[in-house]
């Protein structure tokens, strides 16, 4: 997933490769989950976006993050014969750092999502990838049981889920040369920002705008280590964000919702 994390993050970089850098706690977050975790330095215990994070949705500035909780709404969709076929599924991930923003990760007890529990991988991470039970998203509740410097959380993220009407429209052919957009307008609600991804083979380009936005557009010279690929994807993912303290330790809460247009045909 990622450079230099929460560092200012400009949001249009090419050339991502999940593998080299899925290790890190901001890759675990933005690759496996597509969050965008804009963290702008709210103070405030509550369902309230952040203040300033519509205006600050090109930099991943999250230096104060302790852990990060990401519920997230997957519907992908592909055309066959004509008919496009959306596939839902619900999953989630958390990670825990050992100080604000380190980008290693740390073992945080058990972790559940609405009574289902979360399975530590390898490096500390935290996933739900049970398909035979998958995620109810009626509610939205968090319970971490620490361990070590992690202390118990509990949070229901009340803001809901925020939505792109326009999935069903996302193209089936993008031409590196031309370059492409997408209109979201009065298409996404309740977002904070939306994060637009394009890729295939390991290679990809995003951009970051803010949920209010008009347009997103992708010129060639953003597409330029996108790989000519018949089975390429892109996505729209709108996503909200809330944090809570928890022993002067920050902990952000993220709803996303992933709207993935599977096989894109990506040409010279």
């Amino acid at each position: 997933m990622y450079h230099s994390p929460g560092r200012g993050l400009q949001k249009n970089k090419t050339n991502l490769n999940t593998e080299t850098m899925k290790t890190s706690s901001k890759a675990l977050i933005f690759f496996l989950a597509l969050s965008a975790a804009i963290f702008t330095g709210c103070d405030k215990d509550d369902d309230t976006p952040d203040e300033n994070i519509n205006n600050t949705s090109n930099q991943f500035n999250y230096d104060d993050a302790f852990g990060v909780f990401v519920a997230i709404k997957t519907v992908s969709t592909q055309t066959i014969g004509g008919m496009t076929i959306p596939v839902e599924f619900n999953t989630a991930t958390a990670a825990f750092m050992p100080s604000a923003g380190a980008t290693n990760m740390i073992d945080g007890g058990d972790v559940s999502l609405n009574d289902k529990n979360l399975k530590k991988v390898q490096n500390n991470a935290y996933i739900y990838d049970d398909v035979m039970n998958p995620l109810d998203f009626s509610t939205v509740s968090w319970t971490a049981s620490g361990k070590g410097d992690v202390p118990a959380i509990n949070k229901t993220v009340t803001r809901g889920f925020p939505a792109y009407s326009a999935a069903d429209a996302l193209p089936e052919s993008i031409s590196k040369a031309s370059g492409f957009s997408i209109s979201l307008g009065n298409k996404i609600s309740n977002a904070d920002s939306v994060i637009v991804v394009v890729g295939s083979n390991n290679k990809s380009a995003y951009k970051i705008v803010a949920g209010n936005a008009g347009i997103i557009s992708f010129s060639s010279a953003d597409l330029t280590n996108v790989a000519i690929s018949t089975t390429g994807l892109l996505s729209v993912s709108p996503y909200n964000i809330t944090s809570q303290s928890v022993d002067s330790k920050k902990y952000y809460f993220i709803n996303e919702t992933v709207y993935t247009r599977m096989n894109v045909n990506i040409t010279e």
